[in-house]
């Protein structure tokens, strides 16, 4: 009987551990963060968020409004769309600078918006554009030769152009 006990507990174990990876921790995909959103027609409660820089964030969308609705955030390409009467969750993970973020509803983006301050952050967080400096494409030399006759020159402007 000693010789199963091992056994046995390590099983338990195991168990325990996949359980734990299939389940999460207490949040949904490991988020350290969690927020309820809720729709109506046509507006959010809450309208802002605040996040800390790098965080997982879980967030909870419900529609209580009689159409659909979406949670969209253009600038870490996330969205929830919920219908009414219903509700998701999804997760993202919060930029690691601070700054804000705008959300909206795709189906009603002038009535339906809020903001998400990532490390109390006011400012737009604007995306890295990467430039190659060593590109002999960026910059461009046109040499443009203009020729006028002296109809078109006298028709335009009464011949009195100064170059």
């Amino acid at each position: 009987m000693t010789k199963r006990a091992p056994k046995t507990l390590m099983a338990a174990f195991a168990v325990v551990a996949l359980l734990g990876t299939a389940c999460g921790d207490d949040d949904e995909g490991g988020a350290s963060e969690r927020f309820d959103i809720q729709a109506f027609d046509f507006r959010y409660d809450p309208t802002t968020l605040t996040v800390s820089p790098g965080a997982g964030v879980q967030l909870d969308f419900s529609n209580a409004g009689a159409v659909a609705h979406s949670v969209t955030i253009p600038d870490l390409d996330f969205e929830v769309v919920v219908e009414g009467g219903e509700e998701a969750s999804d997760t993202f993970v919060a930029p690691d600078e601070a700054g804000a973020l705008d959300f909206y509803c795709k189906f009603h983006p002038e009535e339906m918006t809020g903001s998400i301050s990532v490390g109390g952050g006011d400012q737009p967080i604007e995306e890295d554009v990467d430039v190659d400096e060593d590109d002999d494409d960026t910059d461009v030399d046109v040499d443009v030769d203009v020729e006028e006759t002296e109809s078109e020159d006298a028709s335009s402007d009464g011949g009195n152009t100064e170059y």
